[in-house]
């Protein structure tokens, strides 16, 4: 008993407990307002969270050099921040101008708040990929709860003709997110050197071929949710009026994130990520193909891809606390997670384009044909992206016996 305890207080701190509570309620309210940006900015929603995940992209690299500015906690303070900010301004205005700007920001804020946590985390905790799971699943639960609530109240008190969308929506994702903002706050703080950010420094940590791997891997992955955010985002619009199946995403993630941080300290964490990427493959060719009963073949898809990305991020986390020394994980964070969030990007493209493309946007059927043969050919990628985890496998063995 007393070696249990022992194991679990190598993961088990209050840093990670306060800082899950921190996300739990910043994904409770504004970070699952991604799902229900249609109500508020209809086609507009593709491009604004592109607009996120590129400026995301962008700071991942370059965030060192505000981290070491700002601070630990005024980086994770105001990234956070940002968060709720995001959701305030749609509140107040819809114009396009404030709206990117807006995003962009928020990019900054992800990238702020997401790297100095996780770098914090890892540097607090043994057992990283239990750590990591206890962290994505408290994470995720929040986002769960907070997709189902939001869509609760687009349906029970749906916009008034005439008045600014989304409004009560909006509302309540601020006030949700402020708790979190109260919670970083009250985390304690470590004191770790971090080094310096310069491009030759990054460009060192990012192209060691480990870290290049669990890259590639982790854009393939993140796929997941960029197609939630819009393939399957249309594809459930046009067959069953409403966004009901993707809470099996949220939900089954929450599930299984611990779970699954402790599947990958226990069995290596390449193998459970090839696992992950078939099984997301079927799920997707499930959804796909089933047609006769759309809204149950569109939640399996939901629940298989779940278990692609909760592998794959919980993995890729605990990756970069085995590979990296404290001082340079920031920089492996930002040069891995960056390929993460080019990932999400490339879906949001496609469905944005792909609707464009569509002579009649309103016309259910072409937009089911479109989408599900969108589907198809992400489920290939993911087939694919299951042979890069042998290589990455056999990348780590190299890794670990140059060090040894």
């Amino acid at each position: 008993m007393e070696c249990g305890r022992a194991g679990r207080q190598q993961w088990f701190v209050p840093d990670l407990v306060l800082l899950s509570g921190a996300f739990f309620f910043l994904f409770l309210g504004p970070g699952a307002v991604q799902q229900h940006l249609g109500t508020i900015l209809g086609d507009k929603r593709f491009f604004t969270l592109a607009a996120v995940y590129v400026s995301f992209c962008v700071w991942r690299i370059f965030i060192g050099i505000t981290i070491r500015v700002l601070g630990d906690f005024l980086s994770e303070l105001l990234g956070a921040a940002t968060y709720v900010g995001f959701v305030a301004v749609l509140w107040v205005s819809t114009s396009w101008p404030a709206v990117l700007l807006a995003a962009a920001l928020w990019g900054w804020g992800a990238a702020s708040l997401w790297i100095t946590s996780q770098s914090q985390v890892l540097d607090a905790t043994r057992g990283h990929g239990s750590a990591s799971g206890f962290f994505y699943s408290i994470l995720t639960a929040g986002q769960a709860l907070g997709v189902g609530l939001l869509a609760l109240i687009a349906a029970r008190w749906p916009t008034p003709a005439g008045a600014a969308p989304g409004r009560l929506l909006l509302a309540t994702c601020v006030v949700l997110g402020l708790p979190g903002l109260v919670l970083v706050c009250l985390t304690p703080r470590r004191k770790v050197e971090r080094e310096r950010f310069t491009l030759s420094g990054f460009w060192r940590i990012a192209r060691q071929r480990a870290i290049v791997l669990v890259g590639v891997i982790l854009l393939c992955s993140s796929l997941s949710f960029g197609i939630l955010l819009g393939a399957f985002s249309e594809l459930s619009r046009a067959t069953t009026g409403a966004q009901w199946p993707a809470i099996a995403f949220y939900v089954a993630r929450v599930a299984l994130c611990f779970p699954a941080g402790l599947l990958a300290d226990r069995i290596g964490k390449e193998r459970g990520l090839k696992f992950s990427f078939l099984l997301a493959a079927a799920g997707i060719v499930v959804a796909a193909l089933w047609r006769t009963s759309p809204g149950l073949s569109l939640a399996v898809c939901a629940g298989a891809m779940a278990m692609q990305q909760t592998l794959a991020q919980s993995s890729a986390m605990a990756l970069m606390g085995d590979v990296a020394e404290p001082k340079s994980r920031h920089l492996a964070l930002g040069a891995v997670f960056f390929w993460r969030d080019l990932g999400v990007v490339i879906p949001l493209f496609v469905a944005g384009l792909l609707k464009g493309l569509l002579p009649d946007p309103g016309d259910a059927q072409a937009v089911e044909t479109v989408f599900r043969a969108a589907l198809l050919g992400f489920a290939a990628v993911f087939v694919g992206s299951a042979f890069l985890c042998d290589a990455l496998r056999r990348a780590l063995t190299r890794t670990q016996g140059a060090r040894n």
